[in-house]
């Protein structure tokens, strides 16, 4: 028990007046060093502990030793990944980014917007029309077919006119696909009443948008509305782009030119994978509990997705292709070093017990923990400097543990400061996947999620997950309809 006596305590960090001035800039712009500032100061660190008497007297008596130098690995880099959309395929740039093609081709499936909802408050009028415009002229290129909207023009902009007019347009019409509405600041009340009114009561998808995004030259709102619409697409559960997904599961030595396989050339058995994220969010709100977000796979190219519980992703999964995946891999993100045990004692078992529902049915499952919070940073050696490495990184020696199975990988690129990667930890793996197919797999995933055109930190699933979580922990507050199970409606 920690007892903090309140007259000898102080708030620390930035106030709020601060947070709105250029300090913030400048504290964010000396944490952003290139990793060349970063060695360089952090062995002047080690020099000082050096030759300062007293600090390694301390370290000694700990039996302690630190080196005056980083430590200097070979690690290994992995392919670059192919990006399929729906009439073609492509290798990303250098800095594995794919906005513009994304925005200038069709995606791998599009669902037309004909029937939905425009609400603004009245003063916003000719905004909500330059959005309107923007967003008809602007889905050609992407595919996608926008037709008009119904419109709730408002008299105001209290949360009670935005509610009751999206209840009575809603109970009016036989079925609205989306609703979208503009309001006039970034308010987090009256983005929660309308979060909790669609996804919670009316079972309808929502994009909610801010005056502020809408506002500024004309090519920053281009890009917004197209932005906007990629994300509308995902919500009415169309499918952006994918990878070449599943791998090979046959032979585990395979090398690494053998592992990028075109999947209509993939027998039956190898295409029967489901890929889960799973994460939680702790609410410091009193009374709330903590949520865990669970988002999986619904079909063997690993892209279309289902949340829900443990079994009801597998339950439409066996309706939507007749048959249930024999390989699931499970990345589970929020867990720290201590909880690792637990995770292995009865997180594992609880998966598996959950088979037990299904008559028969005994897959193979492979459970990866996935760990960001770490302080373990990569450079790579170019001559006698050192940058940032490349995405696709993997060290998986020496610096990993001894007692378990565990790579680094660094699957995203950093314009700023030193690229953080990520750890993955192997705590069951019945399908006897080696070590390049997990890596291998890992790095596909950071290539799928659909908010970001461009690789991530963590694979897409557990990004999935972690948005479900945090809308449904911070926002909702409660379970979201059954009904939008099939639909990424939390992004």
């Amino acid at each position: 028990i920690v007892l903090l006596v309140p007259e000898l305590t102080f708030l620390t960090g930035l106030s709020c007046v601060q947070k709105k001035d250029r300090m913030v800039k400048e504290v964010m712009w000396e944490m952003m060093q290139t990793p060349q500032q970063h060695y360089t100061r952090l062995t002047l660190l080690l020099r000082r502990i050096q030759d300062t008497p007293e600090a390694s007297q301390e370290l000694e008596g700990w039996g302690l030793h630190l080196d005056t130098d980083i430590y200097r690995t070979q690690g290994h880099i992995l392919p670059m990944e192919r990006i399929n959309l729906r009439h073609r395929s492509f290798f990303p740039n250098e800095e594995l980014s794919w906005h513009k093609e994304v925005t200038k081709d069709m995606p791998i499936s599009v669902i037309s917007l004909n029937s939905w909802l425009l609400v603004y408050p009245k003063r916003l009028q000719q905004l909500a029309k330059d959005l309107l415009t923007a967003m008809r002229s602007t889905c050609g290129a992407m595919g996608m077919q926008v037709g008009l909207p119904t419109v709730k023009e408002l008299r105001d902009d209290r949360i009670d006119s935005y509610i009751g007019s999206i209840q009575s347009s809603l109970g009016s019409q036989e079925k609205v696909q989306l609703l979208v509405c503009i309001i006039p600041h970034n308010r987090e009340d009256m983005y929660g009443a309308i979060k909790k009114l669609c996804c919670v009561q009316a079972s309808v998808p929502s994009q909610v948008i801010s005056m502020q995004s809408l506002t500024g030259h004309p090519g920053k709102i281009r890009s917004i509305v197209q932005k906007v619409l990629l994300q509308i697409n995902c919500k009415l559960g169309g499918q952006l782009w994918g990878v070449d997904i599943p791998l090979s599961w046959r032979d585990p030595s395979l090398e690494v030119s053998d592992l990028s396989l075109n999947p209509t050339c993939l027998s039956p058995l190898q295409k029967q994978l489901m890929v889960v994220g799973m994460d939680v969010h702790h609410s410091r709100s009193r009374g709330m509990h903590s949520v865990i977000g669970f988002v999986a796979s619904m079909n063997q190219y690993v892209e279309s997705w289902g949340v829900g519980s443990k079994f009801s992703p597998l339950l439409s999964l066996l309706q939507l292709n007749h048959s249930l995946p024999m390989k699931i891999v499970v990345y589970r993100d929020g867990v720290s070093d201590p909880q690792l045990d637990t995770v292995l004692k009865y997180e594992v078992p609880q998966i598996q017990k959950s088979f037990n529902t299904f008559e028969n049915y005994q897959p193979s499952l492979v459970v990866m923990v996935v760990q960001k919070q770490i302080s373990t940073n990569f450079y790579s050696l170019t001559g006698n400097k050192l940058i940032s490495s490349p995405p696709g990184t993997v060290i998986d020696h020496t610096i990993t543990s001894s007692g378990s199975q565990d790579f680094f990988l660094l699957a995203h690129h950093s314009r700023q400061g030193c690229s953080i990667p990520t750890r993955y930890i192997c705590m069951c793996n019945t399908a006897n996947l080696s070590p390049l197919h997990l890596q291998r797999l890992t790095f596909k995933l950071c290539h799928l999620y659909w908010n970001w055109p461009g690789t991530i930190r963590v694979p897409a699933p557990c990004k999935y997950a972690h948005r479900l979580a945090f809308l449904v922990g911070q926002v909702l507050r409660k379970e979201p309809s059954a009904r939008l199970s099939e639909q990424l409606f939390f992004l």
